[in-house]
């Protein structure tokens, strides 16, 4: 084992791996009780259709398809709040529409490459110094964020028309917590892939539920389940060639299947 942590690719999975199991297990407890699990799986097909313009143009995927996230993002949002529609409606509409989008690009880039299915599928062995740079800059910055305004956010979360009569600006929070739900997936792209990565934001907060009713321990338990899944998940799948991302989210779903069935086990005994 200690031979492992002397690769270097490895101690970069390792480190991304566990900075994003934290920022992404802060923010599914919004996501759980905004009840936008939806959301998470729209922004990361989404991407699909900014990565494609990246690839098409020649110009980093990552930063265009971050982009492309963010404004599918804001879209959703705006759609929802102005539209009286619900956001799992705008977020069907936009994430079909970037994908059949990315397809048609696609078809048509002459830079395209199997690079793309990369995007796809995720590879956390590929995580470069310049991706934990940003990740940390990007985790500090969210992290932050949350954590001075974190009752107001969760205030919204769970009832916006009372914390708007309260006084707080709803829209603010409403649009900066999609924005850095967008940012996020993109940015775990890499780590798990555009199709994949929406579980990261939905299981731990879900799992940690299954114990736990209080937001504190909802979120403390849901970084931990969700660093100890990534950890296992990385050195599992080394020694068995497994593909990383693809092996930590089947991790997450075995265990969060096997704990629901022993509650109902125990539920009827």
């Amino acid at each position: 084992m200690i031979e492992i942590l002397q690769i270097p690719f490895m101690q970069n999975a390792l480190i991304g791996g566990i900075i994003l199991a934290i920022l992404l297990s802060v923010i599914s407890l919004f996501i759980n009780a905004k009840n936008w699990s939806f959301i998470s799986v729209g922004i990361s097909h989404a991407t699909f259709g900014g990565l494609a313009i990246g690839f098409y143009l020649g110009i980093n995927p990552t930063l265009v398809g971050g982009l492309f996230a963010v404004i599918v993002g804001l879209l959703i949002g705006y759609i929802s709040k102005h539209g009286k529609i619900h956001e799992d409606i705008s977020i069907g509409i936009l994430f079909s529409f970037s994908m059949a989008f990315g397809v048609l690009i696609m078809s048509k880039s002459p830079n395209y490459n199997t690079d793309l299915f990369t995007f796809l599928f995720g590879n956390i062995l590929t995580i470069t110094d310049l991706d934990i740079k940003i990740l940390i800059g990007f985790t500090i910055f969210s992290l932050g964020f949350i954590y001075i305004f974190f009752q107001k956010i969760l205030y919204c979360c769970f009832d916006e028309d009372v914390a708007y009569t309260s006084g707080i600006n709803t829209s603010f929070f409403y649009y900066s917590l999609i924005t850095i739900i967008s940012i996020a997936t993109v940015l775990s792209v890499k780590l798990v892939g555009v199709i994949l990565a929406s579980a990261m934001m939905i299981l731990p907060a879900t799992f940690a539920n299954q114990f736990f009713w209080h937001y504190k321990k909802i979120l403390f338990f849901s970084i931990l389940f969700s660093v100890f899944i990534v950890v296992i998940g990385i050195f599992i799948s080394y020694y068995f060639d497994f593909p990383a991302g693809t092996f930590i989210v089947f991790l997450y779903t075995l265990i969060f299947g096997i704990v629901i069935l022993i509650k109902r086990i125990f539920k009827f005994s």
